[in-house]
């Protein structure tokens, strides 16, 4: 086998695996959950993309806002939110390459970010039971 056919090789295969690993049709989902009380203000969140702005919705204790979206294959698949409650404001990425991992069902399938705003800060899960910690309003 020549050189030249090695990596013909090598890049037939990398295509193949990202292909099949996440096909076109794989959607992933990020969902804004509020824990923080409605007093002095119900929670508010602004989330968008390069491409994409979804407004500025206001989200009383308990309630959420969702979307669905296909991931890139090149992992460039990027969506930030800004939260305001308050006098508090923060904003973060809630999607990204970086975020996916934590994201990921038990069984690989499916890519479910859940982010639950609460007085303290920002917990994410990918079950919607189980929640860490990941960033604080400060």
């Amino acid at each position: 086998m020549t050189r030249f056919s090695h990596h013909l090789l090598i890049i037939f295969f990398t295509f193949h695996f990202i292909a099949t690993t996440l096909r076109a049709d794989d959607k992933a989902e990020v969902h804004v959950i509020s824990g923080v009380p409605n007093t002095p203000t119900p929670l508010r969140v602004r989330c968008q993309s390069k491409d994409t702005d979804f407004g500025t919705h206001t989200l009383n204790t308990n309630e959420e806002f969702y979307w669905r979206f296909k991931p890139s294959v090149f992992g460039v698949t990027l969506y930030f939110c800004h939260f305001y409650w308050g006098s508090k404001d923060r904003r973060f990425d809630v999607y990204s390459e970086k975020i996916q991992p934590d994201c990921l069902s038990e069984n690989l399938k499916f890519v479910r970010c859940y982010w639950l705003v609460k007085p303290d800060g920002f917990y994410l899960s990918s079950d919607r039971i189980t929640f860490k910690k990941k960033i604080d309003w400060t």
